[in-house]
């Protein structure tokens, strides 16, 4: 059994384990997409796991053009009154026309604290 220098390889072809590859990669396929199918489809198809509720409606403005007057008219009056702030009754909440007066005037705010440093 001597090799002849001019040889090539062989060309016949054993078909019968080329057919019996196939048969089983075939096989194994369509094995996994069994089984896939089988676990998927309880979970498609919401079977055997509780269904979750369904969400409430949403909560829309029926007439928003009123809801945006009536806020403003709440801004408004906030701006507008005299107000406790604190249930202590030590801050309290001043129309803003007056506090613009006072500002202007020069009577607005109190003078910060004296500090050791003088400000830059």
């Amino acid at each position: 059994m001597s090799r002849q220098p001019d040889s090539h390889e062989s060309y016949a072809v054993a078909a019968g384990v080329l057919h019996w590859a196939a048969a089983i990669l075939a096989l194994s396929l369509l094995a996994i997409v069994l089984l896939v199918y089988v676990w998927a489809r309880p979970v498609l198809t919401g079977g055997g796991q509780p269904t979750r509720p369904i969400p409430p409606q949403p909560r829309l403005q029926p007439d928003p053009a009123t809801d945006i007057a009536a806020e403003r008219a709440l801004q408004r009056s906030r701006l507008d009154a005299y107000q406790w702030i604190d249930p202590a009754h030590t801050v309290a909440r001043i129309p803003i026309t007056r506090a613009m007066a006072l500002v202007a005037a020069g009577q607005g705010a109190p003078a910060p604290a004296s500090s050791a440093e003088p400000p830059r």
